[in-house]
Formats: structure tokens, sequence, C-alpha cells
């Protein structure tokens, strides 16, 4: 599998554009400069914020920079905050970013209508930065929920089966629409490829036909993995699906899941589940 055993780091894949460290993006979008100025001071702790003085603005930062969460007033001139939070969620390259607006409007109809556009959550003007903080970091965490969610997901990725994203319960953040339709594709064009040893990112990238800046930060927002990393996942883990199955042995699994090299995989693979493919075998022998 030489390129599931490229070299390059994970945490390398960036396309030019990563911080050394690793602080979620927030993006602020506020016409009141002094606000602004007041949250990033608050918040630049924890996050690396950027800010908008609109929704026009905003949204242009949305599509280049794909943060990882908005937080948006409501009146803004040029354009509002709700009618910039309906064009990211429309959008399939931005849906995934949630979005919180803050407002002094309490009555039921603002807090529906914030809804209709696929805001996640709204805050009531004055608020207290311990509170707007702790929101942040509650939608933060349901974000990592949902990564971890689809990823526990791939084991409907079967063999001979079409690739498919099981139906997430209830209780768990629901993906939208546009990035279940993304990913999706992107299980469908590694379904395709699981046996090829020479597949790149970049083939999988012009697959999936979006931008390749893009497509990093989408996969890594939705997965928790840089593409590197999410093919080397999708491997292993058929690879114990086939194991499971009994019906192969260790080195026909190997290269039907497109490793040419019997000892990296054997070592990738005790790293993702604790045991050698052989072990793996015997522990689940009938």
């Amino acid at each position: 599998m030489s390129h599931l055993a490229d070299t390059q780091e994970d945490e390398g894949e960036n396309d030019g554009d990563s911080r050394e460290d690793d602080e979620p993006v927030l993006l602020f979008v506020e016409d009141n400069e002094e606000l602004r100025s007041f949250l990033k001071i608050i918040l630049s702790d924890s996050f690396h914020v950027i800010e908008a003085g609109n929704g026009s603005e905003g949204l242009e930062i949305a599509r280049s920079q794909l943060p990882d969460i908005i937080i948006t007033d409501l009146m803004m001139p040029v354009m509002d905050g709700l009618e910039m939070a309906r064009r990211i969620k429309e959008e399939v390259t931005t849906s995934h970013i949630p979005i919180v607006v803050l407002t002094a409007k309490t009555d039921l109809d603002t807090q529906v209508e914030a809804l209709k556009t696929g805001v996640d959550d709204f805050i009531t003007k004055p608020f207290s930065s311990t509170y707007l903080r702790a929101k942040i970091e509650s939608i933060l965490s349901q974000r990592k929920k949902l990564q971890e969610a689809f990823m526990a997901n791939l084991a409907a990725f079967r063999p001979g089966g079409a690739a498919r994203i099981m139906e997430i319960s209830p209780s768990a953040p629901a993906i939208e629409p546009y990035d279940d339709k993304l990913m999706k594709k992107v299980m469908e064009v590694m379904e395709q490829n699981i046996s090829n040893a020479d597949l790149t990112v970049e083939e999988l990238v012009s697959a999936i036909g979006i931008g390749r800046s893009v497509f990093f930060k989408k996969l890594k927002s939705l997965t928790g993995f840089a593409p590197i990393g999410f093919i080397r996942e999708v491997r292993v883990k058929r690879a114990a699906q086939l194991i499971e199955s009994g019906e192969y042995t260790i080195s026909q699994v190997t290269y039907m899941v497109g490793c040419n090299d019997p000892h990296y995989f054997s070592r990738i693979f005790k790293q993702r589940f604790g045991l050698t493919p052989t072990e793996y075998r015997d522990k689940h022998a009938k």
C-alpha cells in the first residue's frame, strides 16, 4: 500500500494554510467594532478569532477560511446575520459550519426564523462572556461527537455492498444533507479503490470534484481525519471486516485493502485495534 504508507504526517496535510497551533478558528461577524474588539480579547486565549463587519464580508470569509464556528449578530448593514446563515448552510462547502446568532430580539418568531435558516443556536443580548464561551465549547464538543459518530458508522462500509452512511440516532448531532451527500461520494470512491495501492489524495480529491483546500478542511471537520489518515482508517476497518468474515487469509486481506507491505499493514492494524491481524483473527474465530 505504497500511498497508505506515505511518510507525510497527517498533521502536515494542510495545503499550506494551517496555523502553528491547533486552536479552533472562530469567525465573529458584528458591525459594532467595540463589541468585536471586546470579544476578540476575551476569546483569543482559546480561539483563533477572525472578524467581519457585516454578513456579506462574513460570507466571503466563511467561504475562504472555513472556520470551525461562526458567531454573528442578527441586525447588520449590507447583509444581516440570518441571510448570511442561510447562504452558508445552503452551500456544500460551508454547510457544516455551526452558527450562533447574537440578538437583542427575544420573540418566538425571530427564534423560529433563525432556526429555519439552519442556525445551530442563538444567544440573547446582553450576555456574559462566560456563557458565550460555554456555548461555543458545547457546540464544538457536539461537532467532535459528530465526527466520532460518522467514523463509528464506517461499520456500514461492507465488502461487496454499496457504500452508505448509517442513520444516526436522534440523540446524536444530525449530519447536514449536503455533508451526507459529500461523504457518501467519498465512501463510494473509497469503495471503488479499496484494493488500489496507488490511490493518491489528489486522485481522491479529483473524484470528489471540489477544491483541494476545501476538501481537506471539510473532511477534517466532518471526520476528524486529514485525507491520508482517513484513507488509512477506511482501509484498516475494511481489513477488520474481511478478517472477521473468516473467508480470507491475512495475506489475502492485506492485498485486498491495497497494501503491498505486510509488515506495515500489521503495524498500522495493531495501532488501530490493539491486536495484530493474526490475533484479531483468532479472537473472532468461531
